[in-house]
């Protein structure tokens, strides 16, 4: 099955409104849900503010992709 890369705009708009994400919830329950490490860190340090501590060991779980940035490519653009 597929994994979902969701980012972390969609996260912190649930973490708000539970309610309003059905699919997401979906995904989860169905563990077709991935993250990467620059999601991760936009989205641990307000989970730290806030004390979700459980929050954050679940996202930590969950299967990684790695992300290759070439930066060099970008600074040409």
């Amino acid at each position: 099955m597929k994994k979902i890369l969701v980012d972390s705009s969609i996260w912190i708009t649930y973490f708000r409104e539970k309610s309003a994400h059905e699919k997401l919830n979906e995904l989860i329950k169905n563990n077709q849900i991935c993250t990467n490490n620059l999601i991760l860190s936009e989205l641990i340090p307000f989970l730290h503010i806030k004390k979700q501590k459980k929050i954050i060991e679940l996202m930590l779980e969950l299967p990684k992709k790695t992300v290759s940035i070439n930066w060099d490519m970008i600074i040409e653009l």
